[in-house]
């Protein structure tokens, strides 16, 4: 399975400020976000509006435990995974990469706390999910592009 870039993606220029929202709630962080320059222009009243509208869409799965995929070392990929087996949405995956070079790694992800057992539908950056057949570890892998100084993430929800 591998994610384009393209689709359904960010179709603006990376920004500081989009990353940074991408960074927050990718993490699940809640907060009050202020300041005198939060609106100042267009463009980053959209940023702000997208992720809001991100993480009501996702808060469920964004406010379950994290595991920890990979340290963030500055040489390659990092991620994070999300898990609420009670959920519908079961799981979600954000990656980054701080090279400034799109990557398509492979990466292991294990789904064992998010309750699947043999088969998890994943979606890359709102794709339309895809079936995976988990391994006997109760872990996919899934191939999937990072843009440069960015982020892919992945849904995980029952097939």
């Amino acid at each position: 399975m591998s994610s384009d870039s393209n689709h359904n993606h960010e179709h603006h220029p990376r920004s500081h400020n989009h990353e940074r929202f991408a960074d927050l709630i990718g993490f699940g962080v809640q907060a009050s976000y202020r300041g005198p320059r939060l609106y100042d222009s267009e463009a980053t009243k959209a940023i702000v509006k997208k992720w809001t509208a991100f993480y009501k869409t996702h808060h469920e799965v964004l406010d379950g435990d994290i595991i920890h995929l990979r340290r963030a070392n500055g040489l390659d990929w990092d991620g994070i995974l999300h898990v609420n087996p009670q959920g519908k949405e079961k799981a979600m995956a954000f990656l980054y990469n701080p090279l400034n070079r799109e990557i398509e790694p492979e990466i292991r992800i294990p789904l064992y706390y998010a309750g699947f057992t043999d088969l998890a539908a994943a979606s890359v950056n709102g794709q339309p999910p895809q079936p995976l057949q988990l391994a006997r570890d109760y872990a996919v892998t899934v191939k999937v592009k990072i843009p440069a100084g960015s982020h892919s993430w992945i849904l995980f929800t029952h097939p």
